[in-house]
């Protein structure tokens, strides 16, 4: 998911509360995204669209609070 080693994780994980909030919610759109990609979660293109742009902004933001941690 992250490239980050798992000390600064978890003391971001622990510290940081919109970090831990935008992580849980990167890894609950991941899960709905494998599932739709193995046909258990009925999706249109555009609801998948949509959680593929959420998570991968979720990411950009959480990258740029580790490269701020750091």
């Amino acid at each position: 998911m992250l490239e980050v080693d798992q000390e600064t994780l978890a003391k971001l994980l622990s510290e940081n509360d919109d970090f831990r909030s935008m992580y849980q919610r990167h890894a609950e759109l991941n899960k709905k995204v494998d599932k739709a990609g193995r046909g258990e979660l009925p999706l249109s293109d555009q609801a998948l669209t949509e959680m593929k742009k959420q998570k991968l902004a979720l990411k950009d933001r959480m990258t740029a609070i580790i490269h701020h941690h750091g």
